[in-house]
């Protein structure tokens, strides 16, 4: 964890993939995320080709395979016991992005931490007393960055803030505007 004001990750519902791909220079320009997080689709590799200029990293969730035709930045598993983190490795490279989450169970993080991942994310959104307490102890154990899980039901902003999560991952339910709405909710708008 930091103490910058945290980062942004979005998750793309599939269907506003390619909505998405003509509006990424207003979102980085507006909130500057870290990332985006897409599904399995024939959009990705236009998609990533979009965000290469914009410096913006692109995950495929839970497929290595897509990721590396697509030539996304990396992989994000939405859980950590189904992830194959060698695996994507081997295929991605060493300087692949990879992402893991953890729901709020330690024994999780630390296996995702010792597998080499790049970050995990605790689910704010199953349980966000457990997220922050989990999140607590990993600033104490551990070096690799936290996001924190948020989506429609927005958890209580202050405690959020609070536990300063390096970022904050908005779920694909949370539709593009609402994700945007999201996003200056928490006062994650670029300030330059």
């Amino acid at each position: 964890m930091n103490e910058k004001p945290c980062g942004l990750i979005v998750a793309i519902p599939p269907a506003l993939e390619t909505e998405w791909a003509v509006r990424l220079s207003e979102l980085v320009a507006s909130f500057r995320p870290a990332a985006l997080i897409v599904r399995p689709s024939r959009e990705n590799a236009a998609l990533v080709k979009a965000a290469a200029p914009l410096e913006l990293a692109v995950l495929v969730a839970g497929e290595i395979r897509e990721a590396a035709r697509a030539g996304a930045t990396g992989v994000w598993f939405p859980s950590s016991e189904d992830a194959d983190f060698a695996g994507a490795r081997k295929a991605l490279g060493a300087d692949a992005i990879l992402g893991a989450g953890c729901g709020v169970s330690r024994h999780a993080a630390m296996e995702a931490a010792e597998a080499g991942v790049d970050f995990l994310a605790f689910d704010a959104t199953v349980d966000l007393d457990a997220a922050v307490d989990a999140s607590a102890w990993w600033d104490e154990v551990a070096e690799v960055p936290v996001a924190f899980i948020v989506g429609a039901t927005k958890p209580e902003r202050a405690r959020v803030l609070d536990a300063r999560p390096d970022f904050l991952l908005v779920e694909e339910s949370v539709t593009a505007g609402e994700s945007l709405i999201f996003a200056t909710e928490f006062g994650l708008q670029s300030q330059t």
